[in-house]
């Protein structure tokens, strides 16, 4: 698979994570939302998500990363970065 079909793979499995915590339809979702203006927003919410993020693509992500008003695309970035996926 290349960079682009990897990425594409990371953004609906987030996108599919972020929806099942806070029960927001995936089309609310896009690379420029905040996860703090997203609806059902609970820090515990956000731990939950830092959890299965890390479970799913097996990385150890800096929980800091979804507290400090990062964006969803902000985050794929960083997975991505931590996947090492090469371009």
């Amino acid at each position: 698979m290349d960079y682009a079909g990897q990425y594409n793979e990371i953004v609906g499995s987030l996108k599919q994570i972020v929806s099942e915590i806070l029960n927001v339809p995936t089309e609310e979702i896009t690379m420029k939302s905040r996860f703090a203006d997203l609806a059902h927003v609970e820090s515990i919410k956000l731990l939950r998500i830092a959890g299965k993020i890390e479970r799913r693509f097996d990385i150890e992500l800096d929980n800091e990363a979804i507290f400090r008003n990062g964006t969803f695309g902000d985050i794929a970035s960083e997975i991505v970065e931590l996947r090492k996926i090469p371009a």
